[in-house]
């Protein structure tokens, strides 16, 4: 293969990149979507907690998740299939999220119940698995933005895990909004500005 090949197909993968990148999550509507619900989470959680109905987080969870997933296939899952992309880089991009989502379903339900560790450990190993899925989001659609967003998951990791007395709460709704919404607003103005 010579030198002119290589550079043929590196334009190739480039273009589609670039495609994937303008038609897929780039409206920001997934980040900003999940974020508002998941800050809205954290509020419902911290109230059954509060009412001493700890019984009901368990479920509720559940059901967010579900949720969750609805918003994922509405805002990404049809737009997807509209436009019938097919690129590497967007298959690579979802399987890194089901790849991410299965561990965090594990470590929220699974080994609580088992009782590997305490329920309030949780919300630290939820960061450290979405700042993962985060950070390769931003480097495989080369978003810088988004990349340096995953920053404010395992930040907030450390801090839940170490800091006793700022409410954990706080600390979540600060990185959901830092590491979801945020970018989620981002992603949106850039992709208004190209419409």
């Amino acid at each position: 293969m010579n030198n002119e090949q290589i550079q043929q197909e590196l334009t190739i993968i480039k273009t589609m990149i670039n495609k994937t990148r303008r038609e897929t999550a780039e409206s920001g509507h997934f980040f900003i979507s999940i974020g508002i619900s998941s800050i809205c989470a954290v509020f419902i959680i911290n109230f059954l907690e509060k009412s001493e109905l700890h019984y009901l987080i368990i479920p509720f969870l559940a059901i967010l998740v579900i949720i969750n997933g609805i918003i994922g296939l509405l805002t990404i899952g049809n737009k997807a299939k509209k436009q019938r992309v097919e690129s590497y880089s967007k298959t690579i991009c979802y399987s890194i999220w089901i790849a991410c989502v299965v561990p965090t379903v594990m470590v929220l339900f699974l080994f609580p119940l088992l009782k590997l560790y305490s329920w309030e450990l949780t919300s630290v190993f939820i960061s450290m698995i979405i700042g993962i899925a985060i950070f390769t989001t931003g480097v495989i659609f080369e978003s810088r933005f988004i990349t340096l967003s995953s920053f404010a998951w395992w930040l907030g990791a450390v801090a839940m895990a170490f800091i006793e007395n700022i409410p954990r709460m706080w600390i979540m709704i600060t990185i959901i909004f830092i590491g979801w919404v945020v970018p989620g607003i981002f992603l949106n103005k850039k992709y208004r500005d190209r419409s």
